[in-house]
This record gives structure tokens, C-alpha cells and sequence, in this order.
């Protein structure tokens, strides 16, 4: 398989880079669909309301059009007039469809703030691309899906006046409110039926979008490779930094051997150095290894000349004590008879346990 290829779901990483750059999976389709739903369900149930304020309007205008004197003076003032009282004929339609529009993008993308969509993209100003994105797959869509949506508004709205046309040439002979009446009952039922399409459709368009976001994301494996390195490390930089902790740690306890009185071992499985002070309420755990280290340490322990006994389970309990802490209780009588055992062959550690010192030292002050 080819592994620059696109094949592989976005990560989380893929997905938050693309709704910084406003690349969201989003139906404008759906959204023009549910304002103009609300709009007529608004208009149905305000039609009372809306037809007070329009008769009102146009009693106040065109009934006093005689009276009203128009005029470089007074021209503003009436245009500012009209102007108010059409917003506020209009005022409840326009904040519901605002407010229908965004719960509708807040529900399919949530709140996205990205300014990379206004910036300027001068490639959009080659025709070669242009020609490119109206010949494509995504511009083939878009026009079946503009096409197929004058052809079902126009089958259903010529369907509708064909079964009500009797009654719309009839209307001629009818009084004006009944006139009225049958064209906004038959305007209603057109609007209906296309809404329910156009519902329809929305909805399948989100579908597709969501196929077209999810598709335009994918990333190869060679990407995904490349964003775990940018997230983890470099695995071979890791590996450096652990060799380089453990050679430092293995230096450090090396160091430390050189304080050791004793070396217990299990016996190559296991090594631990433990030094002990007169003062101390227990030995302590200076280093520890196992295996390869362990085998090292014994090494090293010779060099100095720290005697090493072997009692394997007693350095599998010792083994479990962390660097620099005193030994449990339960293993001190065990390790001071390892090292009263060892005193008898090593005269540094047995002048060490009987409290007297080299030459040259002070000898510990009696209490």
C-alpha cells in the first residue's frame, strides 16, 4: 500500500488543526432549510399580528398620501419614518431567523473562532484553479444539488396551482378578502411543501458534508508517524535520554559504592551495597542492581576490596528498598549478622563496627 496515501482516520491533533483553520463539517443547505421552516411556522402564527401592523403601515402612508407634503426639508424624516416601521413589522422574523440561524451552526460545529478564513488567498484568483474546483466532484454536486432543488420547487409548485387553478380563475368574480384568502392559502401550501423538500434535502447535504470533511482530514502513515514524533519525541532522542539517565544513575551509584561496608548479593540476579554508621538507627541501601548490573557491582565491589556475601533471599527482600533508605526492621538482626560475619575477615569494617578509627582520625566521643 501506498504510504503516502490518505487512508487513515484524522487523529484528535488532525482535527483540532483543521477547526483552528474554520475547516468544520457544516450544512448551509440545513440551515437556510430551518429559517425559512421557522419563518412560515412564524408568519402562520403571527399572521394577525403582522397583518394589523401592514394595514396599520399602509393606512398611515398611503392613506394620508394626499396630506403628506414631500420635500427637500422633510424627505430624511419620512424615509427614517417608513423605514422604523417597516423593522418593526419585520423585527420578529428577522430575530427568530438569527437566532434559528445560529442554534443551528452552534449544534453542527459548536462555537468555532478562526480568522484563517478571511485571510486572503490570492490562488483563488487563478482561473486554471477556478476551472478546477467548477469542474470538480464537490462543484458537480453543488450543481446537481441547486438543480434538483428548482426542479422539485417547481413540480411542487406547479403541482399545487394546477389542482387549485379553477378556483384561482374564479377569483376574479370573488370579493377582495376572498381573493386574498385563496392566494395566500394557495402561496402557504406551496411554501409548506417546499420546505419539507428542502428540509429533505438539507438534511442529506449534512450527510455528504460530514463525507467530505471526514474524507478531506484523513491523513497517511507517514503523517500520523510524523504527529506522534511531534508529540511524543523522536523515539531515538527518547532512548538517548534514558541511556544518558541510566549512565548517570549508574555513575551515581558507583560513587556511592565507595561507601559501602557490604556488598549482599543472590548471587548474580541481585546486588545490593549497604554501608552502616554507629550513629544510624539501621543500615542504609547506598546502590542496587540486577542482572548485568548487579554482575558489575560485584566486580567493582572487588576492586574496592567490600567484602560481598551471597544470601539470595535476604538480597531479594533488600532489592525491594529504595535508594538512600534505611533497611525495614524485620531485615536489620539478618544484615548485622552478615556484617559481623564479614568484620571477621575485613579489619576496616570490624574497626568500623567497634568504633575505633584509623590513624590520623578522632576517635567518636564517649557519652
Amino acid at each position: 500500500m501506498d504510504q503516502g496515501s490518505k487512508t487513515e482516520p484524522a487523529t484528535p491533533r488532525q482535527r483540532q488543526r483543521a477547526r483552528q483553520r474554520g475547516q468544520v463539517a457544516k450544512s448551509v443547505e440545513l440551515v437556510s432549510a430551518f429559517m425559512l421552516f421557522f419563518g412560515l411556522l412564524a408568519l402562520f402564527l403571527l399572521d394577525e399580528f403582522t397583518g394589523d401592523k401592514v394595514v396599520h403601515f399602509f393606512q398611515r402612508t398611503m392613506g394620508h398620501a394626499d396630506s403628506i407634503e414631500v420635500n427637500h426639508a422633510n424627505l430624511p424624516n419620512l424615509i427614517r419614518d417608513n423605514v422604523f416601521a417597516l423593522l418593526a413589522i419585520l423585527a420578529p422574523y428577522l430575530l427568530l431567523t438569527s437566532t434559528i440561524a445560529l442554534m443551528m451552526n452552534l449544534v453542527q460545529i459548536g462555537l468555532v473562532v478562526s480568522a484563517q478564513p478571511l485571510n486572503p488567498d490570492f490562488g483563488r484568483l487563478n482561473p486554471i484553479k477556478g476551472f478546477q474546483r467548477i469542474f470538480s466532484i464537490k462543484g458537480l454536486v453543488e450543481l446537481v444539488k441547486n438543480l434538483l432543488k428548482l426542479i422539485l420547487v417547481g413540480t411542487v409548485a406547479y403541482s399545487v396551482l394546477s389542482k387549485m387553478w379553477p378556483a384561482i380563475i374564479t377569483a376574479i368574480a370573488m370579493p377582495a378578502f376572498s381573493a386574498i384568502n385563496l392566494a395566500q392559502a394557495t402561496g402557504l401550501r406551496i411554501a409548506l411543501y417546499c420546505t419539507a423538500l428542502l428540509l429533505i434535502i438539507a438534511v442529506l447535504d449534512y450527510v455528504y458534508q460530514k463525507f467530505e470533511f471526514e474524507k478531506s482530514i484523513k491523513m497517511s502513515k507517514q503523517e500520523i508517524k510524523d504527529e506522534y514524533k511531534n508529540q511524543e519525541g523522536d523515539p531515538m532522542i527518547k532512548r538517548r535520554i534514558r541511556e544518558m539517565g541510566r549512565q548517570f544513575m549508574m555513575s551515581r551509584m558507583f560513587e556511592q559504592m565507595e561507601t559501602a561496608d557490604a556488598v549482599i548479593t543472590n548471587p548474580t540476579h541481585y546486588a545490593i551495597a549497604i554501608t552502616f554508621e554507629l550513629d544510624w538507627p539501621a543500615p542504609k541501601v547506598v546502590a542496587k542492581g540486577a542482572d548485568y548490573l548487579a554482575l558489575r557491582m560485584i566486580r567493582y565491589a572487588e576492586e574496592l576490596n567490600i567484602p560481598v556475601y551471597q544470601q539470595p533471599e535476604l538480597a531479594r527482600q533488600l532489592y525491594r528498598v529504595e535508594l538512600d533508605e534505611f533497611i525495614p526492621g524485620n531485615l536489620f538482626k539478618a544484615v548485622a549478622r552478615i556484617l559481623a560475619h564479614l568484620s571477621r575477615h575485613d579489619a576496616k569494617l570490624r574497626r568500623k563496627l567497634s568504633g575505633v578509627k584509623p590513624k590520623g582520625e578522632p576517635a567518636p566521643a564517649k557519652g
